[in-house]
Parts: structure tokens; C-alpha cells; sequence
């Protein structure tokens, strides 16, 4: 991804949130009204910050992961065996031992030992 593309639709007073957009150069679509909306808070995300153009930076940042995730997902749609394969499991029940899932917690700690001197 070369560029990032970002539309801020509105501005939600209820919440204090801009609903923003994004595309990229990487996405079916440049245009990012053809893209999911997302809320962001400023003033919960970034209450130090006053400046409009570093808010919208700031948003412009976090569009990158989104940009990211759309690609993903138009990546994932024009796989049709990848979709199949998840069609595939709908239904199907499993069972799992939970160690298998996630191990026991190591008896041995993993913080080095401090050192002390006397004085």
C-alpha cells in the first residue's frame, strides 16, 4: 500500500465520534464511500491533541489497518474454495481438551533474579 484514502462522512454529536472511511491503492475500490464506516472519538482517543489536521492524521494511521483488513476480506471473497472451506464446517461439532488448547502455566518463572548489594 502506497496511499491512503479517507472520507469523513459526519460528525455524531450523541457520541462526540467522526465517522470516517477509507480505500486504498490496494483495494478493489479507491473510493472509500464504498467501504465499512468507522467511529472515532478524538476526544477519547487523543484528548491532548487540538490541532484538526493531527486528528485526521491520527484516524489516517489507524485507516491503514482498516485499508488492511479490506484488502483481506477481497483477497478472502475471491477465494471460493477458502469460503467453501469455512461453509464446510458449519454444523459440524468438536470437542477439545483444554491442554490441548492452551498449556499449563510453566512452573519455572520467567523474571530474571534481581541482584542486591548490601551497602
Amino acid at each position: 500500500m502506497n496511499t491512503l484514502y479517507m472520507k469523513i462522512h459526519a460528525f455524531e454529536e450523541q457520541s462526540y465520534s467522526l465517522i470516517v472511511s477509507f480505500a486504498s491503492d490496494t483495494t478493489k475500490s479507491q473510493n472509500p464511500d464504498d467501504y465499512t464506516r468507522y467511529a472515532f472519538q478524538p476526544m477519547n482517543m487523543w484528548p491532548d491533541i487540538n490541532d484538526p489536521a493531527e486528528i485526521k492524521k491520527r484516524i489516517a494511521v489507524a485507516g491503514v489497518y482498516h485499508a488492511e483488513q479490506q484488502e483481506r476480506e477481497e483477497k478472502f471473497i475471491a477465494d471460493a474454495a477458502k469460503v467453501q472451506s469455512y461453509k464446510d464446517i458449519v454444523g459440524q461439532e468438536t470437542t477439545y481438551s483444554v491442554i490441548d488448547l492452551i498449556p499449563p502455566a510453566s512452573t519455572e518463572s520467567t523474571i530474571p533474579e534481581v541482584l542486591t548489594q548490601t551497602v
